[in-house]
């Protein structure tokens, strides 16, 4: 590996698109939280405005945990060769945005609070993965650290599990069939790169053939 990609300003300068682009998807979502919170306050909050309030607290937190984690993850030991993994990654992150630029569908109550619920599930787990995954995350498949605790007992990519999770409740608020078929090229992505990741971990680490053998890669005793 070139030295400079070995170097923390180096990555740094690479993850400064991540930061910009999570720093801002949390302050976009901080004025619709901070209005849910004064209707809490004042006593007028819906159990629909709870869901919302909830689900978007998770989604701010997982934001600034994403932001967090580029500034203090440590460089990569070894990264995916060729351009076809990079795409995965940058592709399986960011393709979902696109769902948002669609109409957004009026919902009856029960299809509402289940896409909220799934929002803050997604979120909240999202959260537990990234706060054991540590200064090991990373957007493109590269080897970091191997973590092997925790959620990452059971499966392999739990991030990528509550991320598809998030993925159904945002689907379910707009036009169709156009988010549902964004979403399926979410998943399909998201597969490829879990497949690249472990390649590259496979190389990284001795210990990684033993531990993909022991585990699922999404859902346990499913897939």
């Amino acid at each position: 590996m070139d030295p400079q990609t070995r170097s923390k300003a180096y990555d740094l300068l690479m993850g400064a698109p991540l930061i910009l682009w999570f720093g801002w998807g949390a302050l976009r979502q901080w004025p619709d939280l901070l209005w849910l919170a004064a209707a809490m306050r004042m006593g007028a909050m819906t159990l629909l405005d709870g869901l919302k309030f909830f689900a978007l607290a998770a989604s701010v937190i997982f934001n600034l945990l994403l932001v967090w984690l580029v500034l203090v993850r440590t460089i990569p030991v070894r990264k995916s060769r060729g351009w076809l993994p990079r795409l995965c990654g940058v592709a399986g992150t960011f393709l979902g945005v696109g769902i948002l630029q669609l109409p957004a569908r009026t919902l009856g109550l029960p299809t509402q609070a289940l896409a909220d619920i799934l929002i803050f599930l997604g979120a909240a787990g999202s959260a537990l993965a990234l706060s054991r995954l540590g200064r090991s995350f990373a957007i493109l498949p590269e080897a970091r650290v191997l973590v092997t605790g925790g959620v990452y007992a059971h499966v392999r990519h739990p991030l990528y599990t509550a991320e598809m999770l998030t993925l159904v409740g945002i689907v379910i608020q707009y036009q169709q069939p156009w988010a549902t078929l964004i979403g399926i090229g979410v998943v399909l992505l998201q597969i490829l790169r879990s497949i690249y990741e472990e390649q590259v971990l496979a190389e990284a680490f001795p210990d990684y053939a033993a531990y993909q053998a022991r585990t699922w890669r999404f859902v346990p005793y499913l897939f």
